[in-house]
């Protein structure tokens, strides 16, 4: 009875991280259909538009490895609900900023406590669930939760402008998080088990200082550049990168040489399935520019008010929702679901860029958005586990927070690159036919991006043995 009793609280305690973790990549997908409502109120410059995405975006890429870390020695329950205190009190302020000066810096705040709230919930779930079975279900799970995200974060954008709660305009959608929030702190505070944490080890704050540049260095250029005119200061900091990445290593070696605890064991990076998955998470969340791009076809292309520009993309949501559920039970074809799911995904994207390219919309469009989302759904939660399979526990947190960040980097390279595609093709053009080709061409580079990641998620032929420590 005592086991049955120990596996319902577990199972409660994911819910309520579930709940948390939902919270983050929400806010990301609900501002898109919202840009030019905030645009109307406050007077927001472009340039400050896109900050309002790639601030959050900023704020929580730097912070994550440090966020996962200070789960590691702090407690992930601690960091759990002090990262969703100042993920609700930042989504608060951006509710009722005066300012697109301040709705920015508040949106930079919520990115940066999102990064100390979301490793502590895949930190916590390796720590609640060490058979692989009950992992394998729960990793699933997450897979579901990012996907409701998606589909519920552009859906529920459109609705809710449309709706307009008292007359709240687009400040509805930041506010609408907080009594969730609430709940959940209270759910969290009762309910989760703390684990990790209950060592006299500090964090390594030069450590982190240096991480933080490491990513601050790529993903700041890389997420404002464009919408900045490409100016010298980003390709100094880009220039830089080596540099930093070097005096990083070599101050974490030195660091473990004199006995203390560095903030990244450097023997993470000897695991070659974490070597490899990270490098394939990055690729994988090449298919952010096509969250953004899509709805920007849909919305400026075709002229669709924000319901409907909502609901053209609810598709690839029940793709990511439904994909977990059908491939959990699949136990023997396991190993291969990465890449099983990352082919379909590849297949129907390029699918997606072709019906557009053609003028082809109705069910054919929407049965190609659900498919390329439902191998995406099948693909995320193999993603994770085949990253941090190999991890020992005691750097679970640090190795989630590595993992999101290169999610993060690969994020910010694809709406950089894939963005500055679309609007090179797309030149001074406008109308349908215009913005239809210009998503095709990028759909179709993400596409590449996305193969050359199903090639490195093919699990290898003959087992290589990882190195724990």
């Amino acid at each position: 009875m005592s086991d049955q009793k120990s596996a319902a609280l577990r199972w409660a305690a994911l819910v309520v991280l579930l709940a948390g973790g939902f919270m983050p990549p929400l806010d990301f997908f609900i501002v898109n259909v919202a840009l030019s409502s905030i645009h109307d109120s406050l007077g927001a410059t472009p340039a400050e538009l896109q900050l309002v995405i790639s601030g959050y975006a900023c704020g929580f890429g730097v912070f994550l490895i440090t966020g996962g870390r200070l789960g590691d020695l702090y407690g992930r329950k601690r960091c759990f609900l002090i990262g969703l205190a100042g993920f609700s009190l930042a989504s608060l302020v951006c509710g009722i900023a005066a300012s697109a000066a301040e709705l920015v810096i508040a949106r930079i705040a919520q990115g940066s406590a999102a990064a100390v709230l979301l490793p502590q919930v895949l930190g916590s779930i390796r720590a609640l669930f060490p058979n692989e079975r009950e992992l394998a279900r729960a990793m699933s799970a997450y897979g579901v939760m990012m996907g409701m995200a998606a589909a519920i974060g552009q859906f529920s954008s459109g609705a809710l402008l449309q709706w307009d709660p008292a007359g709240l305009g687009w400040r509805v959608i930041f506010l609408v998080s907080l009594p969730v929030c609430a709940v959940t702190l209270l759910l969290g505070w009762k309910i989760i088990p703390e684990t990790g944490g209950g060592g006299s080890v500090r964090l390594d704050l030069g450590g982190a200082a240096l991480i933080s540049l490491v990513l601050a260095a790529i993903v700041v250029p890389l997420s404002v550049g464009r919408e900045q005119g490409w100016p010298a200061w980003v390709f100094a900091m880009l220039v830089a990168e080596p540099v930093l990445i070097t005096a990083f290593i070599g101050y974490e070696r030195r660091l473990r040489r004199l006995g203390g605890m560095p903030l990244v064991d450097m023997a993470l990076l000897r695991i070659p399935s974490f070597r490899r998955g990270v490098l394939v998470a990055a690729l994988f969340f090449f298919t952010t520019s096509f969250y953004l791009l899509f709805g920007l076809y849909q919305q400026e292309g075709r002229g669709l008010p924000p319901l409907q520009v909502g609901l053209a993309i609810v598709p690839y949501g029940l793709g990511l929702f439904v994909g977990p559920l059908i491939s959990a039970p699949m136990v023997r074809l396991r190993p291969r679901l990465l890449s099983i799911g990352m082919a379909i995904q590849v297949t129907f994207y390029a699918v997606v860029g072709a019906l557009v390219a053609f003028g082809i919309d109705g069910t054919a469009l929407t049965a190609a958005v659900f498919l390329a989302g439902l191998g995406q759904g099948v693909a995320f939660p193999r993603l994770f586990a085949t990253v941090l399979g190999d991890v020992p526990a005691a750097q679970g947190g640090v190795a989630a927070g590595i993992t999101n960040s290169a999610m993060q980097i690969g994020a910010a390279i694809s709406v950089a690159a894939i963005g500055s595609l679309f609007f090179g093709v797309l030149g001074g053009a406008s109308g349908e036919r215009a913005y239809a080709h210009a998503f095709a061409i990028a759909q179709w580079a993400t596409t590449a991006g996305l193969f050359l990641a199903m090639l490195l998620a093919l699990p290898p032929r003959r087992p290589s043995p990882s190195l724990r420590t």
